[in-house]
């Protein structure tokens, strides 16, 4: 397969509704709202129908937290992600993979049991997560089709991504946006958080976006695209400064240590080696000097400032994992068949480590039904004929981008726990040396098929 061109037309509609739905919501009028909302859903629809669905879903996921009617109501994201799903079983003339609905049912049973015995219910969230479980596999087959590349990915998302950090910015101070989004202010630090209440959410999603950027420096050769690569670079690294987030500054800091890495392994490709080395030393160069980053880099040290210990070090983070690690530990209920996917705290606070929520909520029966799912739903895993892996640092930089992050948040119960993984599938199938699909999965080893390509 070729290089495909970014596809303008469904970029550009994108914007435009993402840009009429923040004016609407800066109105505060609800009609504006409700249409920018059904034109979302139509386009969910049409995105889906077309196999367009992976850049769609990934620029409108840093908006999704104003894709609602009011700030207490579901996200209208959440309930595109299950349009999608439905349309997708439908599309696939409701054929399914063995594994969707082993899982499924197996997960189905344990987290009842689970509810029951604690006297729990049913909510929205959980309903829409047992079917994530058992049709979200059906929505990843549209990438067979070939109508998009991981390039036209990253852009669509960190396109997203930047725009939606920019209008958070801009229209922070409105009071109908005021009830979306948090800032957090104190002493002399600002911490914008783009439309999210939470900071390292904001980042988790730039950080994503940015290992996307960072793989495809290794793989383009095109000087247009490397240029508009430059560019997303450096406004998703200004829209993580102004998070002020320390995770932010950790994880950024990895992604380029393995991107150094990933430039000195490689080949024949002396001149754009050099390039990327020195624009590098200039990027450095200019945020450690210039005015715009200036004020951005004292928040940063200040917060770093305030680290006396570990738990100072992660913002009380390992006292929160400690305090979840005991309730798990100490309760055998807990221990074996978890909270069955319910939204309780310990504490009043979340575990803010995915992993320890996947644990809290699933159990030690639970987990592997679960781990099991995430193996089938990557299938084959990428190898040469050698046994070897030649594009392991494009993927490294994606995989640590999108979910190192996660050890810092609780991604369980968010749309990012199914879409993030879709997207680190989409770079093992696309980050290639070649720059071809591998094609060679053609029928995943997930538990085993039921259904072919045609």
């Amino acid at each position: 397969m070729g290089i495909i061109p970014v596809n303008k037309k469904y970029l550009f509609t994108c914007i435009l509704l993402a840009l009429m739905l923040c004016i609407s919501q800066v109105m505060g009028y609800m009609m504006p709202i409700m249409i920018c909302l059904g034109l979302f859903m139509i386009l969910a629809a049409w995105c889906c129908g077309f196999n367009f669905t992976l850049p769609f879903l990934l620029f409108f996921l840093p908006w999704s937290p104003i894709l609602r009617a009011s700030p207490d109501s579901y996200s209208f994201y959440t309930f595109a992600m299950v349009l999608i799903c439905l349309i997708s079983i439908v599309k696939r003339n409701f054929n399914f993979r063995n594994y969707q609905l082993i899982t499924g049912i197996l997960i189905l049973f344990l987290t009842l049991l689970s509810k029951v015995l604690d006297g729990g219910s049913l909510s929205f969230n959980y309903i829409a997560f047992i079917m994530m479980l058992v049709l979200f596999p059906s929505v990843k087959e549209e990438w067979r089709e070939g109508k998009y590349d991981f390039y036209q990915i990253v852009t669509f998302f960190a396109v997203g991504v930047i725009i939606a950090a920019m209008c958070a910015l801009n229209f922070a101070d409105s009071p109908s946006i005021r009830k979306f989004i948090r800032v957090d202010t104190y002493l002399t630090i600002i911490r914008r958080s783009g439309f999210y209440g939470d900071a390292n959410f904001y980042t988790a999603q730039i950080l994503a976006a940015m290992g996307g950027v960072l793989s495809l420096f290794l793989q383009e050769e095109k000087r247009g695209r490397l240029v508009f690569l430059g560019i997303l670079l450096g406004f998703l690294l200004y829209c993580g400064f102004l998070s002020a987030s320390k995770s932010f500054v950790l994880v950024a800091c990895g992604l380029i240590l393995i991107w150094v890495v990933g430039i000195m392994q490689m080949r024949d490709r002396t001149g754009l080696k050099l390039t990327l080395i020195i624009s590098l030393l200039i990027a450095i160069t200019y945020i450690a000097t210039s005015s715009l980053f200036s004020g951005l880099l004292q928040v940063m040290l200040t917060r770093f400032s305030f680290s006396k210990d570990l738990n100072s070090f992660t913002t009380g983070r390992t006292a929160l994992w400690q305090v979840y690690l005991q309730e798990i530990l100490q309760n055998s209920k807990v221990f074996f068949l978890g909270k069955g996917f319910t939204d309780v705290k310990v504490g009043r606070l979340g575990s803010h480590n995915t992993i320890i929520q996947v644990f809290y909520q699933f159990g030690l029966v639970g987990m592997p039904a679960l781990f099991y799912w995430i193996r089938c739903f990557f299938g084959e895993r990428d190898r040469t004929q050698n046994g070897e892996n030649p594009g392991a640092m494009k993927k490294l930089l994606v995989f640590s981008g999108a979910f190192v992050p996660w050890l810092a948040i609780d991604a369980l119960f968010f749309d990012e726990f199914f879409l993030l993984q879709w997207y680190m599938l989409m770079a093992i199938y696309y980050l290639q040396p070649d720059n071809n699909t591998a094609k060679k999965i053609e029928s995943g080893s997930d538990g085993g098929n039921i259904w072919m390509r045609k």
